[in-house]
């Protein structure tokens, strides 16, 4: 009995600690960054490492590739969280992906060359990703769907020219993760997404009211945790295991059988 016991917890600790590891990713269609709106990044990082609000230093680093539109957050997230800033070239980009930051931000889109970059590293997103890293995509100025590129679709990018305050409302999910009524007004959008998949990405942010020709309840933010990236795009990460977990479970299967031949004999 006690030989049986020990393989089935070898087991267990096996498919616990060696299963698929799961990314959390956070899209919005605000530039943040730009705007110097810390509360609303924080929000969003807090939902990645946490899945809910936080309150003081979090104890996290956060990588932030700048896109060359003169943002910085470390400031705005001074306090909160430790930002290292990168370059928005092959070796920045790189090094932030595979630095063993908490997550990593991506700025908000202003340069076609940082564009180029970050869809030519969209392999290494992908196995950050799939590794349990997350990131924070801040929103196009100017690309349109082709500044999300570097990571599969999660909706359509409708481009949209909203250049006033107080036409946004966040969810009760977004409230959760610490978003307000005056956080998500506090700076414009560029960006929002339609033909999201509500029962994989959870809405954070709405339009409140047409402006500029922009319909009510169009999703600004959004997020994913515990996810996967697959052939077919975003999924969820609760799937089978990963090979070395499925092996390791059937020799542990094949040993309890064995353990039970032999308590027979």
């Amino acid at each position: 009995m006690a030989l049986k016991m020990k393989l089935l917890s070898a087991v267990i600790g096996a498919s616990l600690s060696m299963g698929a590891q799961a990314g959390n990713i956070f899209i919005t269609g605000h530039d943040s960054d730009e705007h110097a709106n810390g509360a609303y990044m924080s929000a969003g990082l807090d939902y990645l490492l946490f899945g809910t609000a936080q309150a003081g230093n979090r104890n996290k680093t956060v990588a932030f590739i700048n896109t060359f539109n003169g943002a910085n957050p470390t400031t705005p997230l001074g306090g909160n969280f430790a930002v290292s800033v990168f370059n928005a070239d092959a070796a920045g980009i790189n090094s932030a992906l595979n630095g063993g930051f908490d997550a990593v931000m991506v700025g908000s889109g202003a340069d076609g060359t940082a564009n180029t970059n970050l869809l030519a590293a969209s392999g290494l997103f992908t196995t950050y990703f799939n590794g349990g890293g997350s990131v924070y995509i801040n929103t196009d100025e100017g690309f349109g769907q082709n500044w999300f590129n570097f990571v599969p679709s999660f909706g359509a990018t409708v481009a949209n020219s909203i250049s006033t305050s107080g036409i946004f409302t966040p969810t009760a999910a977004g409230l959760a993760i610490g978003l307000t009524q005056a956080i998500v007004d506090a700076d414009v959008t560029h960006n929002y997404f339609t033909g999201v998949d509500t029962t994989l990405f959870t809405v954070f942010e709405l339009t409140a009211q047409n402006n500029a020709g922009v319909p009510v309840g169009q999703v600004v933010a959004l997020g994913l945790r515990s996810g996967q990236i697959t052939s077919g795009g975003f999924s969820s990460g609760n799937g089978v295991p990963e090979p070395a977990t499925m092996g390791l479970m059937l020799l542990g299967f094949a040993g309890l059988a064995v353990a039970r031949k032999r308590n027979k004999a």
